[in-house]
């Protein structure tokens, strides 16, 4: 990552989020969830806007996968330009080798308690892919917070990494279906504004007013699951 030029990401959201974003009406909203594979922030695909995209219809077909903290009714992509300056980059060695030191010293932490570490795990026994990112997400706090008790030394705005997911695509190539880069923006200070991707248009009021509805008709309906599925656990 070039340090404040300016980039493009792309945000997988419902409709209704994607135009509250470039309309104004609202604003970024950091996520904090077991799945946030980079800790928290405001999660963007970088310059794929096509990757941002098969991510919010997956996350609008699957539901209970929990892929979003919010239902998604009506998948979108939203456009981000931003321009970050502090980056922990886990696609260069430095920052590699940054959270490798961190997880030895957070390991060792845990080891002098005696207690178990956070794991990486999938969200079903089923699944192939590790979703659920305890470990990584708790290395990475860790480095924030012991970044914030060394004095002078400023807070990362952001996190980037590169992902292999889904099958591959040839046999032994190394290419897989839906690998991405992401990026975590700690620092929504870092957004410099918001775009519709070509070929998209927002709503007009009697088309909002419709996705509205169909998001609240979500959110209800994953609210019930959840609490179905909860209460089978007890």
């Amino acid at each position: 990552m070039n340090d404040g030029h300016l980039q493009l990401g792309y945000h997988g959201c419902d409709v209704t989020v994607r135009d509250g974003l470039v309309s104004g009406r609202l604003s970024p909203s950091p996520s904090g969830n077991q799945y946030d594979w980079l800790g928290p922030g405001f999660y963007l695909f970088e310059g794929d806007e096509d990757r941002a995209m098969a991510f919010a219809e997956a996350a609008a077909s699957q539901p209970q996968r929990r892929l979003t903290a919010r239902p998604i009714a009506t998948p979108a992509v939203v456009g981000c330009v931003f321009s970050v300056h502090r980056c922990l980059d886990m696609t260069t060695k430095a920052g590699r080798l940054e959270f490798e030191n961190a997880y030895l010293n957070f390991q060792a932490g845990y080891l002098r308690i005696g207690q178990s570490l956070p794991l990486n795990v999938p969200v079903d026994a089923r699944d192939e892919e590790i979703l659920l990112r305890g470990l990584d997400r708790a290395v990475i706090q860790f480095i924030h917070s012991s970044r914030q008790d060394v004095a002078g030394l400023e807070q990362f705005q952001a996190v980037r990494g590169a992902f292999r997911q889904g099958p591959e695509i040839a046999p032994n190539s190394g290419f897989h279906r839906d690998s991405h880069v992401q990026i975590a923006l700690r620092d929504t200070g870092c957004i410099k504004g918001w775009f519709l991707p070509p070929d998209t248009k927002e709503l007009s009021q009697p088309e909002l007013t419709k996705a509205q509805t169909a998001m609240r008709l979500v959110r209800e309906s994953t609210a019930k699951s959840r609490q179905r599925a909860e209460a089978a656990t007890r």
